[in-house]
C-alpha cells in the first residue's frame, strides 16, 4: 500500500513537473503561476544620524493567473500576493531611522496582498472586481523609469497627498483598445467590510474613490492622462490629483518621458499637503536589450511653505534576458528645511522613515539589485 501511495505521488510530481515546463498550466480554462523576485543591496544615509547597509526585497511577488472562454465572454481571474524574499516569518515593522521605534507592523508573506480580482472580458471591454491599482496609479507607468527601485517616482508623487493606490472593494471598467486609446473607470463605494452609517447621526459614511485614465499607446508615443478623487471620511480625507505621463521613442534607442501632477488636498482648514510634481526623463540603450542607462529628475513643488523636494536619480540596467537582469542605481533627495522626503520608501521593504532631524537635509542612496521574472 505504502508503495503505490509512494508510486501515485512520484507519477504526480512528474506530471506537474512536465506541465510546469509549458509555462501555461491547462485545467478547466487556462492559468499560470508566475513570479518576482527583485532584490538589492543598498546603502542608506538620510543626512542626519542613519547611515547603514541594509537588504531590501522590492515588491517581489508570486501569483496566480486565468481564464476561461464562454463562447464571446472571457472569465478572468488572478491572485497575487507580496513576498519578503529576504524575510519568510514572522512580523515586520518599519522603524524609525533614529530612535528604531516601530512605526507600522504588519505580517509577512500573507495572501492576494497584491493585485487580486476577478472579472470578464469581451467585445465590450473589461470589468473587474477585487483590488488592485488604481486607474490613476496605472496611468504614471509611460513615465516610470524606476518603479520598485531606489529613486521610484512614488518618493515624490505620493508624498503629503497619498495617492498610487490599491484599494479594496475596486469596481472598474476598461473599453476595448481604439486606435491606441484605452479609457478605465474605476469606483470604490466604501474602504472598509461593508457601507458603514454613523451611529450618533445616522448619516452615510463617505469614504469612497472615484478614478479615471486616458491612455493612448501606438508607435513611438505612449501617454496617459488620469485622475482621481476621495470622499471627506476615507482615511487620510477629502483629496484628488490630476497626472499626465508620456513617453516618446526619439529613435530606437531612445526614449524620453515627461510627468506632471497637481494635487490638491487640505490635512484642515489650514494646513494644505497639496502640490504640483514635474519630471523629466531619459532612457538611452548603450546596447540595444543588453546595457540601459537611465536618469530622471522628480520636483515637487509645495503649497505648503518650505516643504519642497527634488529628487534625481540615476541607474544602468545589464539584462541578461526578458527574464533576468541586474542594475545599479544612485538616488538623492534635496529637501527644503520643513519636510523630509527620501528615496527609498515606496516599494521596498528597506523604507527606512526619516525623524524629524533629517528635515532640510540632503538624504543619498546607492543600490545594487536583482530582479527575476519567472
Amino acid at each position: 500500500m505504502k508503495k503505490n501511495v509512494a508510486l501515485a505521488l512520484a507519477i504526480s510530481a512528474a506530471t506537474l513537473s512536465v506541465q510546469a515546463q509549458s509555462n501555461n498550466l491547462k485545467t478547466a480554462g487556462n492559468w499560470e503561476f508566475y513570479g518576482r523576485a527583485h532584490l538589492s543591496f543598498d546603502k542608506l544615509d538620510d543626512g542626519n544620524k542613519y547611515d547603514r547597509m541594509n537588504l531590501s526585497s522590492n515588491s517581489s511577488r508570486l501569483g496566480f493567473r486565468g481564464d476561461k472562454s464562454f463562447g464571446d465572454l472571457k472569465g478572468i481571474w488572478q491572485i497575487e500576493s507580496e513576498v519578503r524574499v529576504n524575510q519568510t516569518s514572522g512580523d515586520v515593522a518599519a522603524k524609525n531611522a533614529t530612535t528604531g521605534a516601530p512605526e507600522e507592523k504588519a505580517e509577512l508573506n500573507k495572501l492576494a496582498t497584491r493585485d487580486t480580482f476577478a472579472g470578464i472580458e469581451g467585445g465590450f471591454g473589461q470589468v473587474k472586481v477585487g483590488k488592485f491599482d488604481t486607474p490613476m496609479k496605472v496611468a504614471r507607468s509611460a513615465a516610470d523609469l524606476f518603479g520598485d527601485q531606489l529613486g521610484d517616482m512614488r518618493n515624490i508623487t505620493s508624498a503629503g497627498a497619498k495617492f498610487d493606490l490599491r484599494p479594496n472593494n475596486i469596481i472598474q471598467y476598461q473599453t476595448p483598445e481604439m486606435g491606441g486609446l484605452r479609457f478605465a473607470l474605476a469606483y470604490v463605494p466604501h474602504s472598509g467590510a461593508v457601507a458603514e452609517t454613523n451611529s450618533t447621526t445616522g448619516v452615510e459614511t463617505e469614504n469612497g474613490l472615484t478614478s479615471m485614465s486616458l491612455g493612448y499607446n501606438k508607435g513611438n508615443l505612449a501617454a496617459a492622462l488620469g485622475h482621481e478623487s476621495t470622499q471627506k471620511d476615507t482615511k487620510d480625507g477629502k483629496r484628488d490629483a490630476t497626472r499626465l505621463a508620456l513617453a516618446y521613442k526619439v529613435m530606437p534607442d531612445l526614449k524620453l518621458v515627461g510627468f506632471y501632477q497637481n494635487a490638491n488636498y487640505m490635512t484642515t482648514a489650514s494646513v494644505d499637503e497639496g502640490s504640483k510634481v514635474t519630471g523629466y526623463g531619459a532612457e538611452y540603450q548603450i546596447i540595444p536589450n543588453h546595457t540601459v542607462l537611465r536618469a530622471h529628475v522628480m520636483d515637487r513643488a509645495a503649497n505648503k511653505a518650505s516643504a519642497d523636494s527634488k529628487m534625481t536619480a540615476i541607474g544602468i540596467d545589464r539584462i541578461i534576458s526578458k527574464e533576468l537582469r541586474f542594475y545599479a542605481n544612485y538616488a538623492t533627495v534635496t529637501n527644503s528645511s520643513g519636510v523630509s522626503v527620501a528615496s527609498w520608501n515606496e516599494g521596498r521593504s528597506a523604507s527606512v522613515t526619516l525623524d524629524s532631524g533629517a528635515k532640510g537635509k540632503k538624504n543619498t542612496g546607492i543600490s545594487v539589485g536583482m530582479r527575476y521574472d519567472f
